[in-house]
C-alpha cells in the first residue's frame, strides 16, 4: 500500500477504533469503580502522519504492512499508587485476551531516558465488546502517576539520545529516574499509613468511603465539600453514635450492599438533583436514617427538598 491507500484505508477505520476505544475506556472505568479506584483512563486513536512514517521506516528494516501496525488505538491508565497496577492488571486479564505483557520497569536501561510502564497487547473477547474483529490488536499502558510525568519529560529528550552521554550527565539520569522511583514508594506508603491511622474522624470516615463513592455512584466527588459536609453531619450525633458510625460503617454498608447498589443503578439520572448520591457522606446519612432517623430529619442544615428525596430512597 502506498501513502494514499494508506489514507484511505485508515479513513474507513478510524471511526471504527473511536468507538472501540470508547468502550474499552468505559469498561476499565466500570471494572475499576467496583475496585473503589479512580484513575485516568483515556484513548487515543493514532494520527495518519505517525502510521505512514512508522510503516516506511519499519518497512526498511523487514516486512512491514499497514496490518502490522499494534498501537492504531492505544489506550492508557493512570494511577495514583504502584499497588493500584496489580489491580489493573487483573481487570485487564479478565475482560481483555492479552496476546502480550512488557513491564518496561523490569528492563530499563538506568543510563537512558526511557520510561516506565506497564504495556498490554490485547484483543477484546466477543463476550464483552461487539467488535467485528475479535483479532484486532491494540495496546494498554499503565503506569502510576509519577510514571507518567517522567514519561513526558523523558519523551520530550528522547530523540536526543543518540547524542554520547558523558558519565556525569548519565549520573544525572540514574538520579532524576530514581528520584521518581523514590516518590512513587513514598506516596504508597503515606497512603496506607493515612488510610490506617486514626486520627480525625472526619477524614478517617473518609478515607474508608471514598472508595465507595467510585463503586455505587461510579464518578469521583468534591473533596472540600465532603470535608464540610461530613463535620456538619457528625455534628447530628453525640460523640459516643460518632465512634460507633466509625466502627460499622463499612459493615453497615456491606450489608446493604444489595439495596444502595438498586439505589444508585435506578437514580444516575438525579444526580443534579440529589447531589448527595455522589458524596461520601451520603453513607453516614443512610446509616442516620437507619439507626437515629430524628438525629438526621430534627438536625438537617441542608436542601430539604434533597433529604426528603434521600429518605424516599432509603426508606
Amino acid at each position: 500500500m502506498d501513502a494514499s491507500q494508506i489514507a484511505t484505508k485508515w479513513k474507513e477505520e478510524e471511526p471504527k477504533l473511536k468507538k472501540l476505544g470508547e468502550n474499552v475506556v468505559s469498561i476499565l472505568k466500570n471494572a475499576l469503580y467496583k475496585k473503589e479506584m479512580h484513575p485516568e483512563i483515556s484513548f487515543r486513536t493514532k494520527e495518519i502522519q505517525s502510521i505512514i512514517k512508522k510503516i516506511q521506516r519499519k518497512s526498511k528494516e523487514r516486512p512491514y504492512t499497514y496490518n502490522d501496525l499494534r498501537d492504531k488505538l492505544g489506550v492508557r491508565v493512570v494511577c495514583p499508587f504502584l499497588s493500584d497496577l496489580d489491580i489493573v492488571d487483573s481487570i485487564i486479564c479478565t475482560f481483555f485476551t492479552v496476546r502480550k505483557v512488557e513491564k518496561k520497569k523490569e528492563q530499563i536501561d538506568f543510563n537512558r531516558l526511557d520510561y516506565q510502564s506497564n504495556h498490554y497487547d490485547v484483543s477484546i473477547r466477543p463476550d464483552v465488546i461487539d467488535f467485528d474483529d475479535s483479532d484486532f490488536i491494540f495496546e494498554i499502558q499503565v503506569r502510576t502517576m509519577n510514571q507518567h510525568a517522567w514519561a513526558n519529560s523523558a519523551h520530550i529528550l528522547y530523540y536526543k539520545q543518540d547524542i554520547e552521554l558523558p558519565d556525569e550527565m548519565k549520573h544525572r539520569i540514574y538520579r532524576l529516574l530514581s528520584l521518581y522511583e523514590l516518590a512513587d514508594e513514598e506516596f504508597s506508603k503515606v497512603n496506607d499509613y493515612l488510610k490506617s491511622h486514626k486520627n480525625d474522624i472526619v477524614y478517617t470516615l473518609l478515607r474508608k468511603l471514598e472508595g465507595k463513592v467510585y463503586k455505587y455512584a461510579l464518578t469521583d466527588f468534591d473533596r472540600e465539600l465532603s470535608v464540610k459536609q461530613m463535620k456538619a453531619i457528625l455534628d447530628f450525633f453525640t460523640p459516643e453514635e460518632q465512634i460507633k458510625i466509625e466502627n460499622e460503617i463499612e459493615a453497615f454498608i456491606e450489608e446493604n450492599n444489595t439495596k444502595i447498589q438498586h439505589i444508585y443503578d435506578d437514580n444516575r439520572s438525579r444526580y443534579a438533583e440529589i447531589s448527595f448520591l455522589t458524596q461520601p457522606e451520603i453513607f453516614v446519612v443512610f446509616w442516620g436514617l437507619t439507626y437515629k432517623q430524628f438525629s438526621i430529619t430534627d438536625n438537617w442544615c441542608f436542601d430539604n427538598d434533597e433529604l426528603s428525596a434521600i429518605q424516599t430512597l432509603w426508606c
